[in-house]
């Protein structure tokens, strides 16, 4: 018998002897997919567990061995190590007072106590036993945790039974810390196939020792990537819908395909069911489908009822009520991208009766979010949808769209909707011509509008534009321009008459513009200079109009306004084709900063814009009364000194009207608290003055504040300010614990009073948003 005590490098001889101890780190790696299959259902990619494992069993690096004592039995073919075991290499160790192998039998035994560290991943357990030869091992009173999803998975015996195969008996799993967890899973005899499936026995879910749920057999599904199965229920009341219950179950199709399907019981409504489904082909190629459905017990709608009437004044008699719509977006060959827009509801009520209503509470994907493209706002009276294929080149841009407006808020005038079923744009970029002091360039456009009973046909618009800027003198730039713009438009009345209108825009302008800069020094966070750059303009504008007709059928660009002024502030049908001669200022104010971190590296942020635009019209004569030459004057302010806060404000100021005709303010502010959370702050103000009878003035806010010790709360609101009335409203109360949360909220919305309360668990997902 030899005896050492020693640090050695383990060469490729004993190598083998010790590889028995690597596998028993590969085990512990594969044991938590034993646990992790029966309950944790994750929307998302898990991690890949498969992987790591086959990164550890390949890892050639030696493995390097310390004990009080190492010893090697010739007669029995026994390695022995005693005492402050530790056997390690790469991200791996594991630690032990005894450690035998057997080198003839290829048994290797592990006791006194066991501890493996793989990557932040740790086993725990009393004694271990493993056998190379037939890759199957044993470890009593084991407990486990994952350290990427903070598992702790325990058995009184953990048992490899084959290659892919295992056995855990009184198996346990929390996320919580501590020795008496909040809540646990737990199961008499789970056994599991990798990438097959697997079985549990009298399975439970506990709070602190008491079960709430029991399944005394459960079959699973046992992959090591995403898994298909329940995800947390959400409860509810409301007046109109009586009590509720959501129950969501997640599908994990494939790699790059999932669904979730949401069984909703509403007492009062009857059985909703939904299903979303989503793909992702690349970063570029992805979409979403949701589709809800439901026999409504409400039919029909009774309009002596006022929450019924405060919903919409409309009547409805359609039992079936759904609601369909997604987005899609697809690279397509020869570099033609693909953008798809479905949005198509059963009637007018549907949205304000059933969609999510409580902020924080949302368990569907946010499509506005996702596709970065506008939602309609559920009290629109049309729902769009809409396919484009667009292709972009070095001096063009090339797109076909197809849209469909439905009628949702009077479906019986869906037939005088005037469609554009089909279109077509093409630009040419902005190019000098040759080396002339020239620029040149070109938009077009082509729809097909179509009606059932209205009027149909053809619209086209052409316009080129020719820029000729160059400089007086090194700090003033002028720019005189000219466009022309032709409108044609081929209608049918729906009654086999046909006719032709046209309209034609000339328009010369010319600009005066300059520039001056000024920078500051600073050291007001990682800002080390300031730049305030002030950018005036002076802008003349004739635009002259010709036409064939005082009315035409379909709105087009030539009528709206083109001065730099929003239309919505000066427009109207008495004068939108008139000949116009105007002169207008504008002021540009921008602040710059340039950033640099501890480390050195350099970076630009724009702080702050501020504009103002005032116009003057030639044309208006002194001699009129109601002379009115000047437009109102706008201003613009966007304030994002750091990324957590976003302040935008407009307004427009009418010199005879003395008064604001257009005002809105937005503001957004994240702060950054403990544990990763986040406060957040949301503001924003409407108010649009059409004439001395018709104004509309709103304010939206919504909030979420995390107080101490876990808890939270936050409120909603959206108010005409004009009939003093609120919208809608909500708030909720929150509390997450280190394993578990809930959240508690109310709102009122259309008649229709809430109330929603919504559970998470810890590493098992959750109803809402957190």
């Amino acid at each position: 018998m030899k005896t050492c005590s020693a640090t050695i490098e383990i060469g490729n001889l004993l190598s083998a002897t010790i590889s028995p101890l690597a596998f028993c780190v590969g085990l512990a790696l594969c044991l938590n997919l034993i646990f992790m299959a029966p309950f944790v259902v994750q929307e998302g990619t898990a991690v890949d567990f498969s992987s790591k494992k086959a990164a550890i069993t390949k890892d050639d690096t030696p493995w390097e061995i310390t004990a009080d004592s190492l010893s090697y039995n010739d007669k029995e073919g026994t390695y022995h190590a005693q005492d402050n075991v530790v056997i390690k290499k790469t991200h791996q160790a594991l630690y032990t007072q005894s450690a035998v192998f057997n080198t003839k039998t290829g048994i290797a035994k592990v006791s006194g106590g066991l501890r493996i560290e793989t990557d932040g991943d740790i086993i725990t357990g009393k004694e271990g036993t493993f056998n190379l030869n037939t890759q199957t091992g044993e470890i009593l009173d084991g407990r486990l945790f994952l350290k990427a999803n903070h598992y702790y998975l325990s058995g009184s015996q953990m048992l490899k039974t084959g290659e892919n195969t295992y056995v855990i008996n009184d198996c346990t799993i929390t996320t919580c810390d501590g020795t008496n967890p909040d809540w646990t899973i737990t199961g008499s005899e789970v056994k599991v196939t990798i990438e097959g499936y697997g079985t549990v026995k009298n399975s439970a879910f506990r709070i602190r020792d008491l079960p709430v749920i029991y399944v005394p057999y459960m079959f699973f599904p046992a992959k090591t990537k995403r898994q298909t199965g329940l995800l947390p229920p959400k409860l509810g009341y409301s007046t109109l819908n009586g009590a509720e219950v959501q129950i969501p179950f997640y599908w994990a199709i494939s790699d790059k395909t999932d669904a979730t399907f949401y069984g909703r019981y509403m007492t009062k409504r009857g059985y909703m069911q939904g299903a979303e489904f989503r793909y992702i082909e690349s970063q570029n190629s992805k979409g979403i489908l949701e589709f809800d459905i439901l026999s409504d017990k409400e039919t029909p709608k009774d309009l002596n009822d006022a929450d019924e009437r405060d919903i919409s004044p409309y009547p409805r008699t359609n039992q079936t009520r759904y609601w369909l719509r997604g987005r899609a977006d697809q690279d397509l060959p020869a570099r033609v991208v693909a953008r798809l827009d479905g949005d198509f509801v059963s009637d007018q009520d549907y949205l304000r009766e059933f969609e999510e209503k409580l902020y924080g509470f949302e368990v569907r994907s946010n499509l506005q979010e996702e596709s970065k493209r506008p939602v309609q706002e559920k009290r629109s009276p049309t729902r769009r949808s809409a396919l484009r294929l667009s292709r972009d080149g070095e001096s063009y841009t090339l797109q076909g769209i197809a849209s469909y407006y439905q009628q949702v808020e009077n479906p019986e005038t869906t037939d005088l909707m005037e469609q554009p079923v089909g279109g077509l744009n093409f630009d040419f970029l902005q190019e000098q011509l040759k080396d002339w002091p020239v620029f040149f360039n070109l938009e077009t456009d082509y729809d097909y509008i179509w009606s059932d009973e209205a009027k149909r046909g053809h619209n086209i618009t052409l316009s080129p534009q020719l820029n000729f800027p160059f400089w007086l003198g090194p700090y003033v730039e002028f720019e005189p321009s000219f466009r022309y713009t032709y409108n044609g438009q081929w209608i049918d009345n729906n009654e086999g008459e046909g006719s032709h209108q046209y309209q034609s825009l000339y328009e010369a302008s010319a600009r005066l513009s300059t520039n001056a800069e000024k920078f500051f020094d600073t050291s007001w966070g990682n800002a080390t200079k300031l730049r305030h750059k002030i950018s005036p303009t002076l802008l003349y504008t004739f635009q002259g109009y010709n036409d064939n007709d005082q009315e035409s059928p379909w709105f087009t660009p030539i009528e709206q306004d083109d001065y730099g002024t929003p239309w919505y502030l000066t427009f109207n049908e008495n004068t939108a084709n008139e000949d116009r001669n105007r002169v207008s200022f504008s002021l540009e104010n921008f602040l710059d900063a340039r950033m640099e971190d501890k480390k050195g590296n350099v970076t630009y942020n724009q702080w702050a814009i501020f504009r103002l635009n005032q116009g003057y019209d030639i044309y208006e004569t002194t001699d009129d009364k109601d002379n009115q030459p000047f437009t109102p004057l706008t201003a613009e302010l966007i304030v994002t000194p750091f990324p957590a806060l976003d302040v935008r404000g407009s307004t427009g100021w009418d010199h005879y009207k003395s008064a604001f005709t257009q005002t809105t303010l937005s503001g957004e502010l994240t702060v950054k608290r403990y544990g990763g959370r986040r406060d957040y702050y949301e503001i924003n103000y409407q108010h649009y003055l059409y004439d001395e009878k018709a104004n509309q003035t709103n304010i939206n806010f919504r909030t979420n504040i995390n107080l101490a010790y876990g808890f939270s709360v936050g409120a909603s609101l959206q108010r005409d300010l004009e009939v003093e009335k609120n919208i809608s409203s909500a708030g909720w109360l929150g509390y997450q614990g280190q394993c578990w949360g809930v959240k508690l909220g109310a709102g009122k919305e259309s008649g229709d009073t809430t109330f929603i309360v919504a559970v998470r668990l810890v590493g098992l997902g959750s109803a809402g948003s957190w």
